[in-house]
This record gives C-alpha cells, sequence and structure tokens, in this order.
C-alpha cells in the first residue's frame, strides 16, 4: 500500500516538472531552474525509498519461506515422536473432516428421519471411538476436534434411542387419530405408517379408530412397517372393506 502511494507520488511529481514549461513565460529562468531541481531532488528521494522498500519486501519474503520450511521441519519431528507420517495426519484429517460433514448434515433431521441411519450412527460411534486411541490425538487441534466429534454422535443416538412416546389430544382441538399423528413430522412424517403405532400400543388400543385424550402411545422406531405389523394393517383394511355398505 505504501509503494502504490509512493509511485503516486512520484507520477505526481513528474507532472509538476511538466506544468511549469506551460507558465515558464511567467517564471525567470532562475526560479524555473530552481523548481526544477528540487523536483528531481524529490523523485530521486522517492525512488531510493522505494528501491529500499521493494529491499525490505523481498527479505519478508524470504523470512517467511525461511519460516514455513521451520514449521514443516516442526511438524516433521512431532510427527516422528508419535510415530505417524504426514501422509497418516492428511488421511486422518480428510477422514475427520468427512465425519464432521456428515455429522452436521444428521443434526439437521428430526428424530424420526434420524432414526432410519441409526446403523450409520452406530458405524460413525465406534469408528471414532477408534480415531481417539490414534497418537494423532495427540495433537490438541486434532485430539479437540474428535472429541467434539464423538460428543455430537453420542447425543444423536441417545436421542433416537429413548423411547420416544405422544401424548393423544382431543379430536376437537388436535384432530389426533393414529393417521393424523402418524402424519406428523416429528412421528413419522408418513400417515400410512398408522399401524406401527397401533401395534407398539395394543395393551392401550383394541380399536385403531378409537384412541383416548391423554393416552401416552409408544412409538416405534422405523419408517417402514414389520411383516406383523403389515399383517395387522391388510386385516383391518378387509375387515373395513367387508363392513362397508
Amino acid at each position: 500500500m505504501k509503494r502504490m502511494y509512493l509511485i503516486s507520488v512520484v507520477l505526481f511529481i513528474s507532472f509538476l516538472m511538466v506544468a511549469p514549461l506551460i507558465a515558464q513565460e511567467e517564471m525567470t529562468r532562475e526560479e524555473w531552474q530552481n523548481q526544477m531541481t528540487s523536483y528531481k531532488q524529490q523523485e530521486t528521494d522517492l525512488l531510493a525509498e522505494m528501491a529500499k522498500l521493494d529491499a525490505d519486501i523481498a527479505g519478508l519474503k524470504a523470512q517467511s519461506v525461511k519460516l514455513d520450511g521451520d514449521i514443516i521441519a516442526c511438524e516433521d519431528a512431532l510427527y516422528a515422536m508419535l510415530g505417524v507420517t504426514r501422509a497418516d495426519v492428511e488421511a486422518f484429517n480428510k477422514e475427520l473432516g468427512d465425519m464432521e460433514n456428515r455429522i452436521s448434515e444428521l443434526q439437521r433431521m428430526s428424530d424420526a428421519e434420524l432414526i432410519n441411519y441409526k446403523d450409520e450412527l452406530q458405524r460413525m460411534d465406534a469408528r471414532i471411538k477408534e480415531m481417539s486411541k490414534s497418537n494423532i490425538c495427540l495433537i490438541p487441534r486434532y485430539g479437540d476436534r474428535v472429541k467434539a466429534a464423538q460428543e455430537k454422535i453420542t447425543a444423536l443416538l441417545n436421542s433416537i434411542q429413548k423411547e420416544k412416546t405422544y401424548t393423544v389430544g382431543t379430536w376437537s382441538r388436535d384432530r389426533d387419530c393414529l393417521w393424523n399423528i402418524a402424519k406428523k413430522k416429528d412421528i413419522y412424517a408418513n400417515a400410512w405408517l398408522w399401524p406401527k403405532i397401533w401395534q407398539g400400543n395394543r395393551d392401550l388400543i383394541r380399536d385403531p379408530d378409537i384412541i383416548k385424550p391423554k393416552w401416552v402411545l409408544k412409538i416405534p422406531e422405523g419408517s417402514e412397517m414389520t411383516k406383523a405389523e403389515k399383517s395387522a394393517a391388510n386385516s383391518y383394511y378387509r375387515k373395513k372393506a367387508v363392513e362397508a355398505p
């Protein structure tokens, strides 16, 4: 920035050196020569300062290159102490970064959606535990990230492993029936899965068309019906077809 300023000043002085030529007739020759000498000296001084700045910049660049080399040498020495290579660290960093991105995606899902990724979460949990045992985690910037990822995975698993329930409201206010409950985004987001709630609460629900306010219904995991749930649903639909006028 300073160098650009000096260049602008030099150009401005050059202009001032030419401008008097236009008004030369209004000045004595001696005055004009003195002014030109002054401008020349200023230009010389500025060019010398620019040369010094260029030398300083070159020196700083060389120093930066040396510092980068020193950092790499220190890192290599640290990796050797830990019994790992730079390639090991780069691979570890990439895998951890990919896992962090995937965790962020899973965190944006509802519990109902997350249930479908339970197996993946369990695999990630096992893998992050393995990664936490690596000597690379003795390097703070990696150890802290692994610890944070492990905590997030644990929280996601806890959110789907606890038994999910739903308290039935009234029809007039909440329009609660098994169909509408299953349709809720935080339940299954799919009304056709209502038989899962029925079969998961046979101790309460005798007739799936009748549920009562304040009942606390268990919400079974999964985004698909089991064979037993499909069988129960088919029996219900056949019964309704027979009863239809």
